[in-house]
């Protein structure tokens, strides 16, 4: 069964149709969203495999931390 998490993808989803890439996200970047703690601090952190165990959609995730890929 595959994990996801809605919060998690909700904030990512945002980023996604506002074209928005990062590094990491700031609190701003998630208010109004309930998320745990450790889907806060992976999102701050631009944590990709963290993000991914925790439920993040891998198209989100490659969307908004693009820049966090080994080339």
């Amino acid at each position: 069964m595959i994990k996801t998490s809605y919060p998690l993808n909700k904030v990512l989803t945002a980023l996604v149709r506002r074209h928005v890439a990062k590094a990491g996200l700031t609190d701003d970047d998630m208010t109004g969203v309930e998320l745990a703690a450790a889907e806060r601090d992976a999102l701050r952190r631009g944590d990709v495999a963290a993000l991914y165990d925790l439920g993040a959609n891998p198209y989100l995730i490659r969307r908004v931390f693009r820049g966090n890929f080994k080339k």
